[in-house]
């Protein structure tokens, strides 16, 4: 499948500030890739990077096969970005925004300002400061989809809502989106959310992706495992698989990534008394790296 956008060794510092270092990953069509880092890591940085809005340093951003730079033009009209906080005239009506918007998009699908109105059911004569989150929400997105993008970039838009909101964008809009054929890359904090919609984790820390994996790949061999002893529990094995773990009381709790038979044989030679395997979640194991780069004596300033 022909990619849309590819970062290779991308990095981006402000002054002796390094907040991307060598960032390397691919998207593809028909996809959601969840973006996932505490605050601060540089999710923003890397957005705005890839948007053209700030130039990087080193490295190189490939759009459709192509080189693209800070000064690249034509790829920019071919994303939609939909950020935690959109700016927009607030004495303008929705209608008067869409019209304004279109005049600097080629829309290849024939897409009008009134089929987004119905479609995110907004009151075209509503002016845009009257607008509350929800309907700002919307209207973001209405903006972001009029030209039809290859590539929807979605940086935490969803903050603030109401579960309901949440849920509905995240199926209706996002998944439907993605699968008429858009790549979606979406940068959140609310990592239990992207598990009904993601396709591909990556996770970004220290200014450097340390995972970049398909979702259904991370789900299926990642576990919890917990090892009850008679006596002392002995101490955690330095095993690559281990991305976590604590000793508590005579018990040890353990992270496994990727969890296959060789790890599970070394498990065993550990003489547990009692074990208990099972699944973990998403937002466990996006903690569960987070707290294993923590450990890394190499930690750079972060923006």
């Amino acid at each position: 499948m022909a990619e849309v956008l590819r970062l290779e060794r991308l990095s981006k510092a402000f002054g002796r500030r390094a907040v991307l270092r060598d960032v390397n990953f691919a998207l593809e069509p028909a996809k959601v890739y969840g973006l996932l880092g505490r605050n601060g890591e540089g999710k923003t940085t890397l957005i705005r990077t890839i948007l053209g809005v700030i130039p990087h340093d080193a490295g190189r951003i490939i759009y459709r096969g192509e080189p693209v730079g800070f000064d690249s033009a034509l790829y920019k009209k071919k994303i939609g970005y939909v950020p935690e906080e959109a700016f927009f005239y607030g004495w303008m009506t929705v209608r008067e925004l869409l019209d304004f918007n279109a005049r600097f998009y080629p829309v290849r699908d024939g897409r009008q300002p009134a089929a987004l109105i119905e479609r995110f059911e907004l009151d075209p004569e509503a002016k845009v400061r009257t607008l509350s989150r929800g309907q700002g929400l919307r209207l973001a997105f209405a903006v972001a989809l009029a030209a039809d993008p290859d590539l929807l970039i979605l940086d935490d838009p969803t903050s603030g809502l109401d579960v309901p909101t949440r849920r509905d964008f995240l199926r209706d809009v996002i998944r439907e989106l993605a699968d008429r054929g858009t790549a979606v890359l979406f940068a959140t904090h609310l990592v239990h959310e992207l598990e009904r919609i993601v396709d591909h984790i990556l996770i970004l820390h220290g200014g450097r992706v340390g995972l970049d994996e398909p979702f259904e790949k991370v789900k299926d061999q990642s576990r919890r495992v917990l090892l009850g002893f008679d006596d002392d529990p002995p101490p955690i094995p330095s095993l690559e698989n281990i991305i976590a773990g604590r000793r508590s009381g005579r018990e040890l709790d353990l992270i496994v990534y990727p969890w296959t038979g060789p790890a599970e044989a070394a498990l065993r030679t550990l003489g547990a008394a009692r074990s208990e395997v099972v699944p973990l979640s998403l937002e466990d194991l996006f903690s569960s790296f987070i707290d294993q780069a923590r450990k890394s004596p190499e930690e750079p300033d972060h923006v």
